[in-house]
Formats: C-alpha cells, sequence, structure tokens
C-alpha cells in the first residue's frame, strides 16, 4: 500500500539533489507573477481548444501577460488554463525561470475538466529548478485535489533557504497526471515573518562562541536564547498507549488536537469490528492530528494506518500522501512523507508502523508528533489507531539566556562554564509579529588551542606542547616543513602540479577512468609529487586529472589542492592552469577555499585553454578548489600556484599528522630528517572530541615554528652567504623553482644539496 515515489515530470526528475557549492552565486531577486489567462480566448472549459505548446514546451508569448512561459499539454479554455496529460508523463505548466530566495506564497485557483475519469485529480504545486532540458525537483512541493463540482483557490507556501536558494534558474511549476483546469495564479513574496536558519556556532573559546544565523526577510530584530541540560540521576522512562475508544462527540482524549482541513468538520472515531479495528481516528484531505507532549524525548513509536473509506477509482489515490512532522522542543521539523500506492487497495485493511528505530538518542530529539492527510479526496478516509510510544526524560532544560534581544544576526556569548554543553534558538520579530523558533543549534564545537614552545630538540626530534582544551578527547598534532624567505622572492613556487607521475596507464582523455567516488579521497603518491591532494567525483587519464560530475544530478567534480600557505603579500596570489571541457561549454570555477572568493573561466571541449589569474584573500591555511559551473566533466593538465614572498615570510607544507592518547598535551616528533638550506619545521595542533553523532574538531592552531632545532643554524648562516648558482646533478643550470636533487654553490666556494619537491 505505501512506498516511496515522486511526482513525474517531463524528461527527468529528482527528488533529492545534491550539489558542489560553488561561491560567490547570483544576486537573489524578487519574483512577482500575475495570470489570469484572459489571453486563453479560444476553447471553453468544456471543450478546450488544441494544445498551445510545441514538442519542447516553448508557448508563444502573446499567451501570456509576462514571458517565458513553458510546459506539455497546455491548452486554451476560454479564460483558464486546461493541462491535459498528453503521456505518461503528465501535463504541466511552467512559469519562467528566475530567483526564489526566502518565502513565497503560490495561490491558484483550480478545478478538475469535466471530460476527466475521475471526479477528482491531483495538482501538484511545487518549486523546480530548470537545468539544460531537466526538472529537478527541490523539497518544495504538494499536492492538491481538485473536483469536478467546483472551482478552489489552493494555497502553497515555501520558505527557500536551500541549496537552491541563491539559483537564477528557479521556477514554478503546476503539474497534474489528469485533466485539470487552472486560473488566476498569483505568486508573490510572503510579508510574513519566517523562523530564522540558524546556523552552526563559529569562533569558540574556553568560555564561549558565537552564535549565528541568517537575516529574515522584514525582521527588525531577533531573540536570542541559551540553554543547556541538566542531567537527573535517575533517567525517567514512560510508556503510553492511545486506541480513541474514548472519542465521542468530538472530544479528544486528553493532550491530542485535531485541526480539520478541507471537510472543516469535527474529529471521527471509526470502528470495524468485522474488519477487526475497534476504533480509530479518522484523518480525512488537509486534517492534521498531533499527538500530545508527555514531557519526555521520544524512545519508540508504533501505530496502525487504517483503510476507512476509499474512493471508487483506486486510480484515485495516487499522490496521496501521509506528512510526518517532529516538534524538536522548539519547532516542527519535517520527518517523512509516507506515499500512498493504489496498486496494492484492497489487499489489507490495517498496516502496522514501527518507527521506533529512529528515535535514537542524540539524532531526534523529538518530544510529539504529527500527521497531515494531503491529497486524499474529499469523500474518504483513513484512520489512526493503536498508538504505542515511550518517552525518556533524562534531563531538565536550563535557560541562561530567555529572548535576549539582538539587532544583528550573531551574538557573542562568553563567560559560560567550559564543560558544559550549550544550544541555542532565534525567533525573529516586527512589531508585534514574532516568528517561530528555529530549530536549535548545539554549540558543540571547541576551542583553539593554544601552542606553546617546542622541548626536547635533538638532531632528529621534538616535543610539541599546548594547553589543554577543555571537552577535548584528544589531539591531533602536524608536523611541517617551513621554508623561510631570507630575502624578496618574486613568483615563488607554493605549488606545481602537472600530473606526469600519471603515466603509462592507457588510460585516454576520450575514455578517462572515473573513480565514482561520492566522497572526498585523498589522491595516491602514484598520482602527483605532493601528498594531500583531494578530489571527490574524479577521474584521470595520462597525464591529467579528470573531474567527472554527475551531470544528469547537477554534481560537479572537485580537486582540491593540499593545504597552502598563501597568506603571505597580503593574500595576493597567482594561478596558473590548463584545462578544458568535456562535453559541452562551461565554467572552469577557481576558488579559495578559506576565503570563498575566486573566478570563473569559459572552458570549451574544443580546446586546451592556459589562464593566469590573480586571486586575493589567500589565507594562511588555505585550500584552492578547481570545480565546474555547470555540473559538465571537466579536465585539468598543469597548475602552478606563485606568490611574492618578503624576507621572514614562511611557507608550511604538512609532512606528517600524530594523534596522540586520550587527553595528553604533548606530542614527540620522531625520525625527521636534517632541514634543507631555509628550512626548518613548525607544528600545528586540533582538538577533537569524540561524540556519538561523530568527531567535531576547533580550529587549527596558530603555527609553532620550532627555531631551536638543528637546521636553523643553517638558514642564519647561509642567509649571510652569495649564492653564485644552482644545478642539477648532472651539471644542468638550474633556477630556484628547479624540482628534484639541486646544487647550490655559494661565493665563498661552500656548497650544498637540497631537494626540491
Amino acid at each position: 500500500m505505501f512506498m516511496n515515489v515522486s511526482t513525474t515530470i517531463k524528461t527527468l526528475v529528482v527528488t533529492a539533489i545534491i550539489t558542489v557549492a560553488v561561491p560567490f552565486a547570483a544576486t537573489a531577486q524578487t519574483t512577482d507573477i500575475s495570470e489570469d489567462f484572459s489571453l486563453f480566448t479560444e476553447g471553453s472549459e468544456d471543450s478546450p481548444s488544441a494544445a498551445i505548446n510545441s514538442e519542447n514546451g516553448n508557448i508563444p508569448a502573446r499567451y501570456f501577460h509576462t514571458t517565458g512561459w513553458s510546459g506539455y499539454g497546455v491548452h486554451q479554455a476560454g479564460g483558464a488554463c486546461a493541462l491535459i496529460n498528453p503521456d505518461q508523463y503528465g501535463a504541466q505548466l511552467n512559469t519562467a525561470v528566475g530567483t526564489y530566495t526566502g518565502a513565497y506564497v503560490v495561490k491558484v485557483r483550480a478545478k478538475t475538466l469535466s471530460s476527466n475519469y475521475q471526479d477528482n485529480t491531483r495538482l501538484n504545486i511545487g518549486l523546480w529548478e530548470e537545468a539544460e532540458n531537466q526538472y529537478n525537483q527541490t523539497t518544495y512541493y504538494e499536492n492538491f485535489v481538485t473536483t469536478k463540482s467546483e472551482w478552489r483557490e489552493f494555497t502553497f507556501k515555501f520558505d527557500n533557504n536551500s541549496i537552491y536558494a541563491n539559483s537564477n534558474r528557479m521556477l514554478v511549476s503546476f503539474y497534474t497526471d489528469g485533466k485539470v483546469l487552472i486560473d488566476d495564479v498569483h505568486i508573490y513574496k510572503s510579508t510574513e515573518l519566517t523562523a530564522p536558519v540558524a546556523y552552526r556556532a563559529t569562533n569558540f573559546t574556553v568560555d564561549g562562541f558565537t552564535a549565528n544565523w541568517a537575516p529574515v526577510e522584514n525582521a527588525t530584530h531577533y531573540l536570542f536564547s541559551l540553554f543547556h541540560n541538566v542531567k537527573t540521576p535517575v533517567t525517567q522512562t514512560e510508556d503510553f498507549t492511545e486506541d480513541f475508544s474514548s472519542l465521542s462527540n468530538g472530544t479528544l482524549p486528553e493532550g491530542w488536537t485535531y485541526t480539520p482541513g478541507t471537510s472543516g468538520a469535527a474529529p471521527e472515531q471509526y470502528v470495524n469490528e468485522e474488519g477487526g479495528v475497534k476504533s480509530a481516528i479518522e484523518i480525512k484531505n488537509g486534517d492534521i492530528i498531533t499527538m500530545p507532549d508527555n514531557g519526555g524525548r521520544l524512545t519508540a513509536l508504533t501505530f496502525s494506518f487504517i483503510e476507512c473509506k476509499m474512493p471508487r477509482n483506486v486510480e484515485d489515490l495516487w499522490g496521496t500522501e501521509l506528512i510526518v512532522e517532529m516538534w524538536d522542543g522548539f519547532n516542527w521539523k519535517n520527518f517523512t512523507t509516507v506515499q500512498i500506492d493504489a496498486s496494492e487497495y484492497g489487499n489489507q485493511l490495517r498496516h502496522e508502523f514501527d518507527w521506533s528505530r529512529f528515535f535514537k538518542k542524540d539524532k531526534y530529539k523529538s518530544t510529539k508528533v504529527r500527521f497531515r492527510m494531503s491529497g486524499l479526496p474529499d469523500d474518504c478516509a483513513f484512520g489512526l489507531t493503536d498508538f504505542c510510544w515511550s518517552t525518556e526524560s533524562s534531563s531538565t532544560l536550563v535557560y541562561d539566556l530567555k529572548d535576549e534581544k539582538v539587532e544583528g544576526t550573531s551574538y557573542v556569548v562568553s563567560g559560560m562554564d567550559p564543560e558544559t554543553d550549550y544550544s541555542y534558538t532565534i525567533k525573529a520579530v516586527n512589531g508585534d509579529e514574532v516568528s517561530a523558533s528555529s530549530s536549535a543549534v548545539e554549540a558543540d564545537g571547541l576551542a583553539t588551542p593554544v601552542v606553546e614552545p617546542a622541548t626536547d630538540a635533538s638532531h632528529d626530534s621534538y616535543t610539541a606542547n599546548w594547553q589543554a582544551v577543555p571537552k577535548a578527547s584528544y589531539y591531533e598534532v602536524t608536523n611541517y616543513d617551513t621554508y623561510v624567505a631570507t630575502e624578496e622572492e618574486k613568483a615563488f613556487v607554493v605549488l606545481n602540479e602537472d600530473f606526469s607521475k600519471i603515466a603509462d596507464t592507457g588510460v585516454t582523455i576520450e575514455k578517462p577512468m572515473a573513480f565514482q567516488n561520492s566522497n572526498y579521497i585523498t589522491l595516491g603518491s602514484n598520482m602527483t609529487y605532493r601528498t594531500g591532494w583531494q578530489c571527490i567525483w574524479g577521474g584521470y587519464a595520462d597525464g591529467c586529472f579528470v573531474g567527472t560530475g554527475m551531470t544528469d544530478y547537477n554534481i560537479s567534480g572537485e580537486l582540491l589542492t593540499p593545504m597552502l600557505t598563501l597568506s603571505n603579500d597580503e593574500g595576493r596570489f597567482h594561478v596558473k592552469v590548463t584545462a578544458r571541457s568535456m562535453i559541452k561549454d562551461d565554467e572552469l570555477v577557481i576558488y579559495s577555499k578559506g576565503s570563498g572568493k575566486g573566478v570563473r573561466l569559459n572552458i570549451t571541449p574544443d580546446e586546451w585553454r592556459t589562464f593566469n589569474v590573480d586571486l586575493t584573500n589567500g589565507q594562511e591555511s588555505d585550500i584552492v578548489v578547481f570545480t565546474t559551473a555547470n555540473h559538465y566533466p571537466f579536465i585539468i593538465d598543469d597548475i602552478k600556484i606563485t606568490q611574492n614572498l618578503s624576507a621572514g615570510d614562511r611557507v608550511y607544507e604538512d609532512l606528517l599528522t600524530y594523534t596522540t592518547d586520550e587527553e595528553e598535551t604533548s606530542q614527540t616528533v620522531t625520525n625527521l630528517k636534517k632541514p634543507e638550506v631555509n628550512h626548518s619545521y613548525a607544528y600545528t595542533v586540533t582538538a577533537v572530541r569524540q561524540r556519538q553523532t561523530g568527531k567535531v574538531t576547533s580550529e587549527r592552531s596558530a603555527f609553532q615554528n620550532v627555531d631551536t632545532f638543528l637546521g636553523v643554524k643553517d638558514i642564519k648562516d647561509n642567509a649571510a652567504k652569495t649564492e653564485t648558482g644552482r644545478f642539477t646533478i648532472d651539471g644542468r643550470k638550474a633556477d630556484k623553482n628547479t624540482r628534484g636533487l639541486i646544487i647550490v654553490k655559494y661565493a665563498d666556494g661552500s656548497a650544498t644539496t637540497i631537494l626540491r619537491r
């Protein structure tokens, strides 16, 4: 009876889209549309015209008061629009593409066409992304039931703060798999205050952090609340049941609530002794039934879903959904949507649900659940019964701040107990209007470790030291090779990679090898000269890296450099790269992960192009990312990153990371080699907290230079020498960017050998 399905729409439909975030997205613009279809002059409601759309979905602009509409199965109906399903994909009418950021309201009048074989049918309204002849469904959509008997006005609301928030290729779509009349479409920005979207806390200190949230349109200020949980000595567990046998005269059991939908009627009891149903509460189209809040977190939930009154045609169930939401103590969260499939209609009366496995500690902190029926014919009903649930009360919520007025979109918390975990929520305010609360965000981060000077330095080791961080389970200590500039250097090579290690594989760029890695992986030393390169949805061919991506799902491949020092020269650095697209013209996106700033460059499948770009805002610990804007596969050959250095500037290259035992505050770094000329060592420390929900890490500490280590004398001595030349091992002249084993000669007749990677 139940399965997970999605509305089918022309060419390609994806119900969950994963995208690679690309910085500097398009600026959001308000989209406001009104259409009364008064230019649809031919045909009538009972006898629509022939379809006015072409095979590719284009509709002449003369039919609309605004441009850019498209669709399939679109007909004139004498001042209304008839959507008539032309094939297995259904009929649809789409607005022009634009940017829909924030909260919107969609209003439309609709009616089932008289020639429809059912007395009613579904109208799906949703927000979609148009991406080159395919439509990608967002999470914002809903099914509405139309009838032959009357025109009805439907209202669909969404608050777009998803990965699609800044896309300028969004559209509102009206879809049906039957025959539906629509009229008087109005799409406009909502004036209602929406619940703020709370972000993760940042800037953790020993006794505080900075709480962050997104701005809410029309909000004049915000109310900030901070709280923590005080654990009780004994966990209190309670069990509850409800079969609605006491339901009579519309009076609900204690704690239960019922909000009527289309029918507007009071809650009704359903009894079917022959079918084994002693009692149930009926739920009709649009009805909302809410469980009581028994004061503890849900740990188990089972219930039965009953077929009470079914439609004459089983196909009328298509698109019916039971929408389930959970209350987290502050806000309702969408949990799941149970799709009702007509294919098993009549096979069974009772469907039992056991969702106990979802209520895991620290994952779903829900205290109650509500159910809403959507897309069910008006004269039909299902029933809910045999509820069994358990709650656990192991802590008491204590507010440290309650509804503190804040003008901006952040709040600095300080003076808190270092060993206590805090959470926060935000509400938006305008005059007397107060929004719903944001979801609670747990400030589970760690303070950045404070490093101290190294001790016990010897010819091949040193001991790194740092101060303890509250709540840290252990630490990660990274040892770095440190280059120290002794004079001004123009175009110092921070990174140089030509992928020449990828050789003799037999793999060509015409048929590259794809990793099909949906998670980030580290490229091996057999592929790159320097360790630490990463990629997602990547691959390779002889002499180059390939970003494969998944174009149909709007997923771009990504190539990430190792950690680089790019803060010298006030963050200015230069990137030289050779690249091409593989299938269609695209934009190569290059940006600093530390700052999110970068450039877009046009690439084609027809030719290799070499780009020289200057970027800014480089960070001390930074990563440069290479990806594409339109998700097509791309190829990269040579990457060279350079930066001007001043005397005394340092460039760090990570060598090895140690993991400490438990709460140690020192780590001995061993097996070190004598540094090259003008090189020494340094280290950083990251605090780690291991939780049931996963690993939490602090920001990387500042670099601690190991100036007492053997090798610094070499730096100082050689800094005073005059270099007369550099040569490869076979006697060829070299420069400061030449790789391999290099012999450096000085004016005093001395020489040293360095290995430059």
